[in-house]
């Protein structure tokens, strides 16, 4: 089962570095992996999980710490999704 996260909120400037407010309708992310941007497939490090959850009628929203480097390529409306298998 690959992973499936929905953007909804950015926070460049988040203390603990860049953060995203999002759903995940499927999957499983701990932090610590990569994703893909699922609109043409750049990838994002997730490099925290953000244990803070509620579960809502969409999924589980979830908030992601990004790494600095890639975090400027996900917007609000932007889907994460585990990267294609080689």
């Amino acid at each position: 089962m690959g992973v499936r996260y929905r953007v909804q909120q950015t926070f460049p400037g988040h203390v603990a570095g860049p953060m995203v407010l999002g759903v995940l309708e499927d999957g499983v992310i701990r932090g610590g992996e990569t994703l893909v941007l699922e609109d043409g497939g750049a990838p994002v490090r997730v490099t925290r999980f953000d244990v803070h959850t509620r579960q809502t009628d969409q999924g589980l929203e979830v908030g992601l710490q990004l790494h600095p480097e890639d975090a400027p390529r996900v917007t609000a409306g932007s889907t994460l999704v585990s990267p294609p298998e080689a």
